[in-house]
């Protein structure tokens, strides 16, 4: 049971002495079971917010957080088109659990349901994780957060992929498609970049279609930048990730080949994890709702809705139009970003879904250039369980 609020006020009054405050509310959407969390207004009108740890793996966060948010000088912060919260105080409730008051950011969660692919919201989106991605890596190393390369990434996706398979509630299908995409050493040929790692709704704040604030910044680490679209990419809409990624490489001047394959597949994995979650503590609502997800996943790969995973690339350029060969708003825009200068240097890198027609210039454009293999001797063949396609218990 949390604490009350005025036990909750008391605590930030210990914690910032100066606070002269004027009423306490709980703060909405915070029950998470992570935090107790409070929203306290000052006299002033300034506001703050407090947050008490519920369980262990709450105070871990939080110690996570508060390091990071230390980390954050004002000079980085100053590269930042959005607000980070900043540390108005701590202190220690009678079990001895670290409180720590913030100052409160102002700003709607985004609501990725109600933006069309020209959001001005989208765009800004992508400009605010691609500031993210760009931070300094030696922030994250200073303050002993964990680091993981792209081998690193693929080999813990399949380790939890070997454990989804054991529980014997996953389509077959799905396991096949996912473990041939944690196979493909294609995939998983980017540069590790600072990942926030919880980006979700309730944690992008945005006012008047811009990006005013992130927050819970306690899964910091350098990682896969696909990790930070996964969220978008849960909205099945691929024209939403399209945006936000456009967006993303306009500001890193660079483009991730296979980001949009990999958020996909996180995605898709979501459900297969919070399975796990709920076969390790034995919630039957938790397994239900898990399954349910699987099975909508497994009939529309039955049906062929389901994205490509593989990574593939534009065929060539249209000779006579100068354009890339597909019917994707994405390769004009990628056009207009990055050809400027008429130089199409970057051009094997991009990546997009692929139209009818693009598959079939990209196989007419394959017998000229074969593309090269890739050999990766950590792979290996997942012990799938004794049931049908249609089993799940």
């Amino acid at each position: 049971m949390g604490k009350s609020p005025l036990i909750l006020a008391a605590l930030a009054k210990a914690a910032v002495a100066s606070l002269d405050i004027k009423n306490v509310r709980r703060l909405n959407g915070a029950q998470t079971g992570l935090f107790d969390s409070a929203v306290i207004t000052c006299t002033d009108g300034s506001e703050f917010v407090i947050r008490v740890p519920e369980s262990a793996a709450g105070a871990l966060e939080l110690d996570i957080e508060t390091a990071v948010l230390k980390s954050l000088s004002s000079v980085v912060r100053s590269k930042l088109s959005f607000k980070v919260t900043r540390i108005a105080g701590e202190t220690m409730d009678a079990q001895r659990r670290r409180v720590v008051v913030f100052d409160y950011l102002y700003g709607s969660p985004i609501d990725l349901g109600r933006l069309m692919s020209n959001s001005p919201t989208l765009t800004s989106l992508g400009h605010a994780l691609a500031e993210i991605h760009s931070l300094d890596p030696e922030i994250v190393r200073a303050s002993g957060l964990p680091e993981f390369s792209a081998a690193d990434v693929a080999k813990r996706r399949m380790n939890e992929l070997d454990n989804v398979a054991m529980t014997g509630l996953v389509p077959r299908a799905l396991l096949e498609r996912w473990q041939d995409a944690l196979e493909d050493v294609s995939l998983f040929q980017y540069p590790p970049t600072v990942v926030h790692g919880e980006m979700a709704e309730s944690n992008v704040l945005e006012i008047d279609q811009q990006v005013s604030a992130v927050l819970n910044w306690g899964a910091l680490h350098i990682g896969d930048p696909a990790d930070d679209f996964t969220w978008i990419a849960g909205k099945r809409n691929l024209d939403l990730l399209d945006a936000a990624r456009i967006a993303h490489s306009q500001s890193t001047k660079s483009f991730d080949s296979t980001l949009t394959q990999r958020a996909v597949l996180y995605s898709e994995l979501s459900h297969a994890r919070w399975l796990l979650h709920g076969t390790q503590v034995r919630d039957q609502s938790i397994i239900d709702e898990a399954s349910a997800e699987l099975e909508v996943l497994a009939a529309e790969l039955a049906e062929g809705l389901l994205p490509s995973l593989g990574a593939v690339k534009f065929a060539s350029l249209a000779a006579s139009e100068g354009s890339f060969v597909s019917d994707s708003f994405v390769a004009e825009t990628l056009i207009e970003t990055f050809d400027t200068n008429g130089s199409i240097e970057t051009i094997d890198q991009v990546v997009i879904v692929k139209s009818s027609a693009t598959a079939a210039a990209e196989e007419s454009s394959s017998e000229e250039q074969p593309s090269p293999s890739f050999v990766d001797d950590r792979t290996r063949e997942i012990e799938l369980p004794e049931k049908t396609d249609n089993e799940l218990f």
